[in-house]
């Protein structure tokens, strides 16, 4: 039963708000401290899913707060038509942390893979006429605007919404047999677009022969290649990016979620050789690159250079494994585990959505994906006694469902 504060939200959210996203109807979060977050009626939550793996620093991280207020006090926004010191300042640890190259600033996911679908296409037709088509895999996910929708791996993502763009083609993942085909009888191939990790798709890892051998033929073939580190960036994997667990560069990689901590920005990173596809007037952007949005991502590249927070993540992501190890030793539910870092599926036997749902109710944020994945994604910093609790309160769900 809603108390009277939560039914006053929902009346409020149904009269204005588009009911598109289908919320769980039980919360609405007011603030959040830690790993913790507590909704309307005071009620303590342990997050396990970090707002689709945003916020990466957990609620109230004070590096972050720190350099948000100071922006705040300075300047929020100019414009792109100006020079901007955070900017240049995000850009250098992308650089940093990923490869030497350029950075496009945006304000989301999609938007990212947008300017990657716009600037591959842009370089491919300085190749030959038709050389504009793109490939991605099935199950995979890149965003929910126009280009990023087609070139996503779900047909019910992009259900409803034809006529799609042309030019876009989807092959099985891990079959490098599928890609060599297709490369040999296609040659207006301008790109590959792939997840390392597809996380819609059911957190289901690339094979590292595959990602090698796809490389490869696309070097050799002059393919442009576009990792979405979207979800798999910014630490998310153990490493900074999830490309560098492969052993190879991409062309391009694109960025947002976890890049802010919380404030809206996305960023696409090429190789210098790109950059000339985007003259000036060939791509924009009002807001992407804001000074405060900047700011934010650079005190959040800042946290992933320190040792002590890399290690953090291989140290809860052990904790997190070995426990969820043994729950499938002791529970017939639990089909499979897989994942990398604090990107962690667990595969069950039945649909998880009553399970994700319990376990709201118990005090645990998780998420239930592709039906019967149960998605385990905190905030990178989360200490280890708050990853215990949140553990604990899985075990038992887990439990229940079993017995029920």
């Amino acid at each position: 039963m809603a108390s009277q504060k939560l039914q006053k939200i929902i009346e409020q959210d149904e009269k204005y708000l588009y009911q598109n996203y289908g919320r769980r109807r039980g919360v609405s979060f007011v603030k959040g401290k830690g790993a913790f977050l507590y909704d309307q009626d005071g009620k303590e939550y342990i997050d396990f899913f970090a707002g689709i793996a945003v916020c990466n620093l957990g609620y109230g991280d004070n590096t972050l707060a720190a350099a948000l207020h100071s922006q705040i006090d300075k300047i929020i926004h100019s414009s792109n038509h100006f020079y901007n010191y955070e900017q240049i300042k995000a850009a250098a640890l992308i650089s940093e942390l990923s490869f030497p190259g350029k950075t496009l600033f945006c304000n989301s996911g999609t938007e990212a893979n947008e300017a990657a679908i716009k600037l591959v296409r842009r370089h491919g037709l300085t190749l030959g006429k038709k050389r504009f088509e793109i490939i991605s895999f099935l199950n995979s996910f890149h965003g929910r605007t126009m280009g990023s929708m087609t070139a996503t791996g779900q047909e019910k993502i992009r259900t409803g919404f034809g006529p799609l763009p042309a030019g876009f083609k989807y092959l099985p993942n891990n079959d490098i047999n599928a890609f060599k085909k297709e490369a040999r009888k296609n040659k207006n191939i301008a790109a590959v677009i792939l997840e390392l990790i597809q996380g819609e798709g059911g957190i289901v890892l690339a094979e590292k022969k595959f990602v090698k051998e796809l490389f490869d033929i696309c070097a050799k073939n002059n393919i442009i290649t576009i990792v979405d580190e979207v979800q798999t960036g910014i630490g998310r994997t153990g490493m900074p990016f999830a490309y560098q667990h492969y052993g190879i560069i991409p062309d391009v990689i694109t960025l947002a979620k976890g890049l802010g901590g919380g404030i809206p920005i996305g960023a696409m990173h090429s190789k210098d050789f790109l950059s000339s596809a985007f003259a000036p007037g060939s791509h924009g952007t009002t807001f992407g690159g804001s000074h405060l949005a900047c700011a934010a991502a650079a005190a959040v590249l800042g946290e992933l250079k320190k040792p002590a927070f890399i290690k953090n993540i291989a140290k809860i992501s052990n904790v997190i494994f070995n426990a969820v190890e043994g729950m499938k030793n002791a529970n017939s539910l639990i089909k499979n585990i897989r994942g990398m870092g604090l990107h962690i599926g667990i595969e069950l036997t039945q649909d998880g959505t009553a399970i994700a749902n319990k376990a709201l109710e118990k005090g645990l944020i998780i998420n239930c994906t592709a039906g019967n994945i149960i998605r385990l994604m905190p905030p990178l910093n989360i200490t280890p006694a708050a990853a215990k609790k949140g553990l604990t309160i899985l075990k038992e769900v887990f439990a229940d469902a079993v017995e029920k």
